[in-house]
């Protein structure tokens, strides 16, 4: 076997193992999800899907559509947005707007919905749940038997926290945890308009008032409307003496304040009753207000809750359905705060629709794809033309991406850079920026190419974030973060230091695979080339992160009244500010030379992973707004970069040997 052959099956081994660990690291976040058999469902209109789309309603601090509240409610519960059917023969896939809509009015149904993901199939068949998978999709139906006992856990697990902290938690018992919250958000859901659907139980019909008829009289919002006058007259009935009320009377007060105790639904589906107010509240929370305040428009509450009634008792799909639906998007609309109109709702439905990052991310594969068909045959015409096809489709997929990143920033009303989730979208964008006019100088094909394969991973990392995250990221910031200039420049500098650091780090992997298969050992001017880039994308990322930091110092000194607190997350921008330092000057020195600068590269991508994402994991720090948790991704990044690591020393060791034995073969061939 020759030296060729050697180096070559030590790449392919290297590469195996890395894609190994990234593919280990996507298999952990994917669930394959099966179509469940519900033979009565019934898909809801397009009309009534786009109608219930735009419907305003309040979550996370801010006034958002309906379809964006259920999609997260969706994420949280589910794990997906799209959760496949099978009924009437044909297998259907349902979003989160229906899926909400069935919660709401027609929970029959979606108590038959696969809405559960548990990831132990151990926890379940303790809970007398039985299931042969390791993970499954269970529906509310299959689950509730076990509503008791998981309760019962998890009160006991919960006791067991405060008692010794979540770490002494084994993994059943914070799955049960989880599994009891996801119950009660489930619960909470459906029942936030179980007055619509149920109606209020009147008792003896031959009882009621000869002028009310059964439906009225059924309604909740008929006994709202008159509540005053039914507390008046209880008044004057006990002023009188009379001690026993008509039994109607005591049903709809114990009726009236029964609905008025669900203050604590989590649907905001109502604008406050004071202009001066800006919480939102369920119909119940609204109810519960009057009730404890005993005077406000008892009026209006009545119709906002004759509005849901009305809704609830016409047919699923029906023109009569869709008619109060409106009714229910109009009122809304009618009565948003004047920062908010119906066009920003409107913006945030297409938003999502649009799929941009979907579309960017659809185009960076395509146009990884093209580039490596180039690779074939660079020189030759069809190299020209594959070229030219990736720079233009890589170009289409930077705008899918830079447009949804504007359009976030408008609908949010501030920078770009807010939260966590926010600088992946951004970090992404702008190493592909950087890499792209990197190729517009260069001309060599190998920038353009990395800038595609970030791509990839950005938007990639992007949708594992948010979906395991299952949070609204255009929710409005913590107070400490409320001000779009320090936004738009500490913020914005520092993510784009982190841009510069990752895309340095990934051209050195480039460069010590190139290495190691001896590909580029003749062509020292591409050597010298990548040294270069690198080296200049270091100062690139020295300039930003140092003037981030400062930045940063300046906010904190304005907020906090200190400069430097050595906060984990000052700590880590210091980090990359002094590594790039040290880069920059042992190459001045001569004590590093181009394996070097390449391997503390490579390092460098670590030192930028562990300032961007992992002291966001310690949960120390005045950087309280960026903790997270489940971000153990990180560790598998770290293990990347150390086989990359590793890569290069077997490379510069290879090369090591063969430069030392070039010179006794070219004397024996001189001396022969």
């Amino acid at each position: 076997m020759n030296k060729k052959s050697i180096r070559w099956i030590l790449v392919i081994v290297f590469l195996m193992i890395q894609f190994a660990i990234v593919a280990w690291t996507i298999k952990g976040s994917y669930q394959k999800t099966e179509a469940r058999e519900v033979p009565e469902y019934q898909r809801w209109s397009e009309e009534i899907i786009a109608e219930a789309k735009v419907i305003p309603v309040q979550d996370g601090g801010r006034i958002k559509p309906l379809s964006s509240y259920a999609r997260f409610q969706m994420l949280r519960l589910f794990g997906a947005l799209k959760m496949p059917i099978k009924t009437g023969g044909e297998t259907i896939k349902i979003g989160p707007t229906e899926w909400l809509l069935d919660l709401y009015f027609r929970p029959e149904l979606a108590d038959q919905l696969p809405t559960f993901r548990v990831d132990n199939a151990d926890l379940l068949n303790a809970l007398g749940v039985k299931t042969e998978k390791r993970r499954a999709r269970l529906s509310f139906k299959e689950v509730e038997p076990a509503y008791n006992e998981i309760g019962r856990r998890s009160t006991e697990a919960g006791k067991k926290a405060e008692a010794s902290g979540e770490d002494s938690l084994d993994i059943q018992e914070k799955q049960v945890i989880e599994l009891a919250r996801q119950m009660t958000s489930y619960m909470s859901l459906r029942s936030t308009l179980a007055f619509a659907r149920d109606g209020v139980d009147i008792g003896k019909e031959e009882e009621l008032p000869a002028h009310l008829s059964k439906d009225l009289a059924s309604r909740l919002s008929t006994w709202v409307g008159v509540y005053p006058e039914v507390v008046n007259t209880v008044i004057k009935l006990r002023e009188e003496g009379t001690d026993e009320l008509p039994a109607h009377i005591e049903t709809i007060l114990r009726q009236v304040n029964f609905y008025g105790q669900s203050l604590g639904t989590p649907s905001a589906l109502l604008p406050p009753l004071k202009k001066d107010e800006e919480e939102w509240h369920s119909p119940g929370g609204q109810l519960a207000i009057l009730l404890k305040d005993r005077q406000g428009d008892w009026e209006r509450v009545a119709g906002e809750i004759k509005i849901f009634e009305d809704i609830a008792r016409e047919e699923v799909n029906s023109a009569e359905f869709l008619a109060t639906l409106k009714v229910w998007e109009t009122f809304v609309s009618a009565n948003l705060p004047e920062e908010t109109s119906k066009d920003s709702i409107k913006k945030e439905v297409s938003y999502y629709e649009a799929n941009y990052f979907k579309n960017a991310l659809v185009f960076f594969i395509l146009a990884f794809v093209i580039s490596a068909l180039s690779w074939f045959s660079p020189a030759s015409k069809f190299g020209v033309i594959t070229y030219r096809a990736t720079a233009v489709v890589a170009i289409i997929a930077f705008c899918y991406l830079a447009w949804g990143i504007f359009q976030r920033s408008y609908i949010m009303g501030r920078p770009p850079v807010g939260n966590l989730y926010d600088t992946i979208p951004f970090i992404t964008a702008g190493a592909v920026l950087l890499l792209g006019l990197g190729e517009l100088v260069t001309r060599r094909r190998l920038l353009l190419a990395v800038a595609c394969g970030l791509g990839i991973a950005g938007i990639f990392l992007s949708f594992r974030y948010e979906f395991g995250k299952a949070s609204d990221h255009m929710d409005p910031l913590v107070a400490v973060l409320n001000s779009n200039y320090w936004l738009a420049t500490h913020v914005v500098t520092v993510t784009l230091g982190y841009a510069g650091g990752l895309v340095a780090c990934f051209v050195s992997h480039i460069y010590v695979h190139l290495r190691l298969a001896g590909v580029v050992e003749d062509n020292k001017k591409f050597q010298r080339f990548m040294t270069r880039a690198v080296y200049g994308i270091v100062c690139f990322t020295l300039l930003f992160s140092l003037v981030g930091t400062v930045l940063g110092g300046i906010w904190a000194n304005d907020s906090w009244g200190r400069f430097w607190g050595w906060d984990p997350k000052e700590n880590g921008a210091l980090l990359i500010v002094l590594w790039t330092l040290i880069i920059l000057h042992a190459r001045l020195a001569g004590y590093i030379s181009d394996w070097g600068i390449h391997l503390a590269s490579i390092f460098m991508g670590m030192v930028v992973a562990f300032s961007w994402w992992h002291v966001n994991m310690l949960e120390v720090g005045l950087h309280s707004y960026g903790f997270i948790k489940g971000g153990e991704v990180i560790w598998y990044f770290y293990l990347i970069e150390l086989v990359a690591i590793v890569i290069g020393v077997v490379a510069w060791f290879v090369n090591r040997k063969v430069s030392s034995k070039e010179p006794a073969l070219v004397a024996e061939e001189t001396v022969a």
